[in-house]
């Protein structure tokens, strides 16, 4: 009951947000009915609907999920505060991640807007709702509210727009589930250049699950850090141009305060660490338009690689012996490369590399620095659209996770994935 009384005060929510600022907007800009095309876009703002599920099977002893928050040098010891409302770990057999609500209008003459509300089984989240100019001068363009960070290349995707049911190994295990998707401030800026030439800078409030957390423990004390704590710049560039093909290259960064509580011994004692983590890297895009029918032809190949860096101070424990004020150091990179080809019209193959841990370093206060192995992953998968609102797709993963002193496990999995998107979807960016 809970579920479902979330979920419709979600819906309803956003419709009224969405009714309120139509009308509001239909006030201001002194649109009457008489001007039907106004009344319209102001009062009926694109509505849609995709539910993405999938059967899931793998073969690991005690659960990919949890062995994930295993991996040596990516597991996690935080306790945050802010816990989301469902876990993102797939259960053998069928699975519902969610279905996702979008409402999309332009706003009125300098602004559009959208809200994305998620519901799943165990609950509601707005993944998106956020404003932007739409005429600002010299290039610019600035977003405000709740949004993904524009990074990289997969990280602002949603999970139906992936080319693969899962993320990439390094985001899952570094940003977790939901990605960088926070409440902040983005501007941009395209260069008057005879190329594509894009710059970005965003201001978060720091609350990613993962890399950007304020801690609490039971018996140890952390210095509440004020927001905006996170700040991420990006660069995007595509030199060259082409008939039916295009190429682009991005640069990111990103840093923000982060805190963790670790439990150690048989008592356990509680150490408490804050400081800074920060990540940056690179990716690469090309796509190719053969100009034939249903994409057969079509060919996407893109990549990206991620580095972080964890410095923190310990600032408390019920330790009495515990070195107050020495570092916990960490380093840990990743990337993964992936192609698709449309090999019929309607139908795409595809192959995926993940590696993470090439660096994967830790050093505790008063210990030695720790080296860690690498983990793996390759997938395959082939999908057939029938129409441009529906999908099945089928894909394999085979991988090995380094779980530090318990060795290494090879996990296989297997997924079959069906997406249904009802009602007007906006075009999907580059």
């Amino acid at each position: 009951m809970n579920y479902l009384n979330s979920s419709a005060m979600v819906v309803a929510g956003t419709l009224l947000i969405f009714n309120a600022s139509a009308q509001d907007t239909a006030e201001a800009t002194g649109i009457t009915f008489n001007d039907s095309t106004g009344a319209l876009r102001a009062f009926n703002p694109a509505v849609s609907a995709t539910i993405d599920m999938f059967y899931y099977n793998e073969d690991s002893a005690e659960g990919l999920s949890h062995m994930k928050e295993e991996v040596a040098g990516f597991g996690g010891h935080a306790h945050g505060e802010d816990e989301h409302d469902h876990d993102h770990g797939y259960e053998n057999g069928f699975n519902l991640r969610h279905l996702e609500l979008s409402f999309y209008a332009e706003v009125d003459n300098y602004f559009r807007a959208q809200a994305i509300a998620a519901v799943s089984e165990e609950g509601a989240e707005i993944e998106e709702a956020w404003a932007e100019t739409t005429g600002l001068p010299w290039g610019l363009q600035a977003k405000a509210g709740k949004f993904f960070s524009n990074f990289g290349y997969i990280n602002a995707q949603h999970a139906h727009q992936w080319d693969f049911t899962d993320q990439p190994l390094i985001y899952e295990l570094t940003l977790g589930s939901h990605g960088l998707n926070d409440k902040g401030v983005q501007v941009s800026w395209l260069a008057p250049t005879p190329v594509y030439l894009l710059f970005g800078a965003e201001i978060f409030q720091g609350d990613n699950e993962n890399m950007y957390v304020q801690a609490e423990g039971e018996n140890v004390d952390l210095p509440e850090n004020d927001g905006p704590r996170l700040g991420v710049g990006w660069v995007k560039l595509a030199p060259f141009q082409f008939d039916n093909s295009e190429l682009q290259f991005g640069l990111f960064g990103a840093s923000g305060s982060h805190q963790e509580v670790h439990e150690e011994g048989a008592l356990p004692d509680e150490y408490a660490y804050d400081g800074d983590n920060m990540f940056f890297g690179g990716d690469i895009v090309y796509k190719y338009n053969s100009g034939k029918a249903y994409g057969q032809g079509d060919a996407v190949v893109q990549a990206e690689y991620f580095y972080r860096d964890k410095d923190l101070d310990l600032k408390d424990s019920t330790d009495a012996g515990a070195p107050i004020g020495s570092a916990l150091t960490g380093a840990q990179d990743g990337y993964y490369i992936q192609g698709t080809y449309g090999f019929l019209p309607r139908w795409r193959a595809g192959l995926r590399w993940d590696q993470v841990g090439l660096t994967n370093e830790e050093q505790e206060p008063g210990e030695a620095k720790e080296e860690f192995g690498d983990s793996w992953r390759a997938s395959a998968m082939v999908d057939f659209r029938p129409s441009e609102f529906s999908q099945i797709r089928f894909q394999v993963n085979n991988g090995d996770y380094d779980l530090g002193d318990e060795g290494t496990e090879n996990v296989w999995e297997a997924f079959v994935q069906l997406t249904f998107s009802l009602g007007a979807h906006g075009a999907h960016s580059f």
